[in-house]
């Protein structure tokens, strides 16, 4: 239930917390669960799909820029890269401008699997969507990135965006 009220001459918005979160929290982690379905049949973790999806946008990036971008700590990032070069699917080389930091790179092996896990990606969006009309995804989208961007603006200290 969402109800709109006048205070101090600002329109307030009054809203059903739990059903709200619940509800935010729950298709979060519903989704998680169906795409770490898919990752497992690769025999890799979410957190390492997370990791090679980045890449697959922004390769040859540093371990720090990919943590940034990946919301995890860089030494997390390090065991992750380290697991997935072991399987062959990124590459980690010395960075030219600093000697003491590593540049990320995904493999053809790798760029093979994001394109599966793209097509897997898809047919989870239908699922998710089926049902709901074209109208009413627009205007989902409109209202979750409007969110997104109210929050966005209160960054926690200490994260920067990467740009």
């Amino acid at each position: 239930m969402i109800s709109t009220h006048m205070k101090s001459g600002k329109l307030g918005v009054t809203t059903d917390r739990k059903t709200f979160g619940y509800l935010v929290h729950d298709l979060a982690r519903l989704l998680r669960r169906r795409f770490d379905a898919a990752a497992q049949h690769y025999g890799l973790t979410l957190p390492q799909w997370r990791v090679i999806g980045q890449l697959s946008l922004h390769d040859g990036i540093s371990q720090v820029a990919l943590a940034g971008l990946t919301d995890t700590d860089p030494m997390t990032v390090s065991g992750l890269v380290e697991r997935l070069e072991g399987k062959g699917l990124v590459i980690r080389v010395t960075d030219p401008s600093d000697s003491r930091a590593k540049i990320v790179k995904i493999t053809d092996k790798a760029t093979a699997m994001v394109t599966e896990m793209k097509r897997l990606a898809d047919d989870v969006y239908a699922e998710v969507f089926d049902g709901v009309t074209e109208t009413d995804r627009e205007t989902a989208m409109k209202v979750l990135q409007t969110m997104s961007a109210n929050l966005s603006k209160q960054r926690a200290p200490g994260k920067e965006e990467l740009v």
